[in-house]
């Protein structure tokens, strides 16, 4: 399967799968260009400490962001793979690391949305991400 982020062919896994899906609704639906996309984004970049990846980070580039405040932070994975609780523990790591202003978890075909209210530093669900400005 073709990835056109990275621009090469990656392995066909249900896993896999859940993540080119999610591109193709960040690209087609959101409207976020390519350039903005970073897939399996090493977290080392941001802190040295780390080794962990993030599956897919939309940064904010036009809004003067620095790598550490991303548009959007995504998790995915396969179905059956993970449970929301456990997808929540990964991601809370990530978030020790990155302040994004979304955060979309894909498990399978389910999807979650949360956008990061500044003042208490909480997420709260949405229904879907606006799209990308």
């Amino acid at each position: 399967m073709f990835d056109p982020i990275r621009k090469k062919e990656v392995p066909d896994t249900p896993e896999e799968q859940v993540r080119q899906a999610t591109i193709r609704f960040l690209l087609d639906v959101v409207k976020v260009p390519e350039g903005e996309i970073s897939v399996e984004f090493e977290l080392m970049r941001v802190d040295p400490k780390t080794e962990d990846r993030a599956d897919i980070v939309v940064h904010n580039f036009r809004a003067g962001e620095p790598l550490s405040k991303p548009w959007l932070l995504v998790e995915c994975k396969a179905p059956g793979e993970y449970t929301w609780e456990g997808l929540q523990v990964q991601l809370n790591k990530y978030l020790k690391i990155l302040t994004p202003k979304y955060v979309m978890l894909a498990l399978g075909d389910a999807t979650r949305y949360f956008v990061l209210n500044p003042e208490t530093k909480r997420f709260t669900k949405i229904e879907t991400l606006p799209e990308y400005g």
